[in-house]
């Protein structure tokens, strides 16, 4: 599984990055979340095959969140897309995509299937789910959780002692069942293991909230809207983003193992020039409370084993 930044600026873009979207690859399946303006350059330039694109899930409809999509469509469909394209996002998203692909004079050739979801809903997929969960921006918005699904997985360390070999009646313990082998009764637990499926988070734009702790608890990385610094955290509050500082304070609540900033403000450039704000000042206010902190720049890669 990997995640890949295509976008990671906020609002407006910048030299340096581009308006926001982040595409998660797990094996050949491919799932867009959010698509800024550009978004289908950058697909391109790291050759992620956008074809394959699966699903979309946006946040919410301001611009800089969806305005890629209505040329992505369009490129599919000059390269021959037959599979439909499925796009989720919160309460309004129907009739968004409804008037996206009615601008202009252009004919598809292929479905495009849009849902609203609601905290809570999953999109299921064979060995993962995807969960929408609530978010704080001021309009209808949702954060999104990519869950690995739990396997279960015989040791067969363990199953030797028994004298198991792989067969029919490890596939008995593996489906939960006790069996009796040369007199001996072995219970699932003796041999089979499960073995955590890994979890993504993403907030999206959003205010800080206590309630967004349980959404996000325990993922493996949580990348979340990082836009300010706290000298800005008023400007924050009012216009429903956090601050690094209030983002690690998350990460820290919810015991998550890595967390990516992103939706930086275009203040925050590379230090340089004695600049003011800098990214490496967002990173080490975050770092001070959670020091597994990344800063997200455009193509940045982080591989999940």
């Amino acid at each position: 599984m990997t995640i890949h930044f295509l976008g990671t600026s906020a609002g407006i873009p910048t030299r340096e990055r581009g308006l926001p979207a982040i595409l998660i690859k797990y094996n050949e399946d491919r799932f867009l979340f959010d698509c800024g303006e550009g978004t289908q350059r950058q697909l391109m330039i790291k050759n992620l095959k956008f074809m394959r694109i699966k699903a979309v899930f946006i946040t919410h409809w301001h611009a800089d969140h969806f305005a890629g999509l209505p040329g992505l469509i369009q490129t599919m469909s000059m390269e021959g897309r037959k599979k439909p394209l499925y796009i989720y996002g919160p309460e309004g998203t129907v009739g968004f995509v409804e008037k996206l692909l009615s601008i202009g004079y252009f004919e598809r050739g292929f479905a495009v299937i849009a849902e609203d979801l609601k905290p809570g809903d999953r999109v299921e997929f064979d060995r993962y789910y995807i969960e929408a969960f609530k978010t704080y921006h001021g309009i209808p918005s949702l954060g999104f959780v990519f869950q690995e699904k739990d396997k279960i997985k015989a040791n067969m360390e363990k199953a030797k002692k028994f004298g198991l070999t792989s067969g029919p009646l490890i596939g008995k313990l593996k489906k939960g069942e006790e069996i009796l082998f040369k007199g001996r009764r072995i219970k699932p637990e003796d041999v089979v293991e499960v073995v955590k499926g890994k979890k993504i988070a993403y907030t999206g734009d959003t205010g800080y909230r206590k309630s967004l702790v349980k959404a996000v608890k325990d993922a493996d990385v949580l990348i979340c809207d990082g836009t300010f610094c706290s000298e800005f955290e008023n400007r924050a509050h009012t216009y429903y983003h956090m601050t690094a500082r209030q983002a690690a304070m998350l990460a820290k609540e919810a015991n998550v193992k890595m967390l990516v900033l992103t939706h930086i403000s275009r203040r925050y450039q590379q230090d340089n020039n004695n600049r003011k704000y800098t990214v490496e000042k967002l990173l080490k206010e975050a770092q001070e409370i959670f020091p597994n902190t990344k800063i997200a720049e455009d193509f940045m890669e982080i591989k999940i084993k």
